[in-house]
């Protein structure tokens, strides 16, 4: 099997993404085997700081760094479970040793597998604002639909303020609910779950919409190409 290396961005996000990997491993292999894993991480400020003034060179660079150590003890490939991060992915993977997994690229495949036609767009403002998701789904004639101005700023704070650090609540949970809910009522068939730490509050259970959980997505693709002969 071959040993994945997580290059990872945020706490929350990185560590849903490793015990699904485990979890996973577990059903398709039996219990207690999955593949090696090694995971490194950076402060997550050395992160958001340059995301926040839209230098993606700079995050590759950072990325790239936690690479660089994985490749050093084994990792035979990547993943990063961070959804904005891709922002900067074509310039982290021409400096990368190691060939990486996106979760774009998975994610809109999945909509394509799904037979998904108007997807909403979740995530952090960067997110939801930008063409991370957009263009891709368009070039496979899916229709993206992005929240309101007022309605990114309700989930960009819960994300940031609640979700991110750990500490999510159920009121905080209820308004990126309704903003799905609102996402339902202009016609989406189905979300993306465009931030990792997402799916720590929406669930199948309390979800208005069928939703592509990104982290998750990633988890087991990376299973499927760890073990895949």
């Amino acid at each position: 099997m071959k040993h994945i290396g997580i290059a990872a961005v945020t706490a929350e996000g990185a560590a849903l993404c490793y015990k699904e990997i485990v979890s996973q491993a577990g059903k398709i292999l039996g219990e207690n085997i999955h593949p090696e894993i090694s995971l490194h991480t950076f402060s997550h400020d050395k992160i958001t700081q340059k995301e926040k003034i839209k230098d993606y060179k700079g995050v590759a660079i950072v990325l790239n760094n936690s690479i660089k150590k994985l490749a050093l003890i084994g990792a035979d490939f990547i993943i990063i479970p961070s959804n904005a991060a891709h922002y900067a992915i074509k310039q982290t993977q021409m400096m990368s040793p190691l060939p990486i997994l996106s979760i774009v690229n998975v994610t809109v495949n999945e909509c394509q597998k799904m037979g998904f036609k108007k997807v909403g767009v979740l995530g952090i403002e960067e997110t939801m604002s930008g063409n991370l998701y957009i263009n891709p789904l368009k070039k496979v004639s899916i229709n993206p639909v992005v929240p309101t101005k007022k309605e990114q700023a309700i989930v960009n704070t819960v994300l940031w303020e609640n979700v991110i650090p750990g500490n999510p609540t159920i009121e905080t949970t209820k308004k990126v609910l309704g903003v799905i809910q609102k996402l339902k009522e202009r016609g989406c068939d189905s979300v993306i779950l465009g931030c990792t730490e997402l799916p720590i509050i929406i669930t199948k259970e309390n979800s208005p919409l069928p939703f592509i959980d990104t982290t998750r997505l990633l988890a087991r693709k990376a299973l499927e190409y760890a073990i895949k002969e």
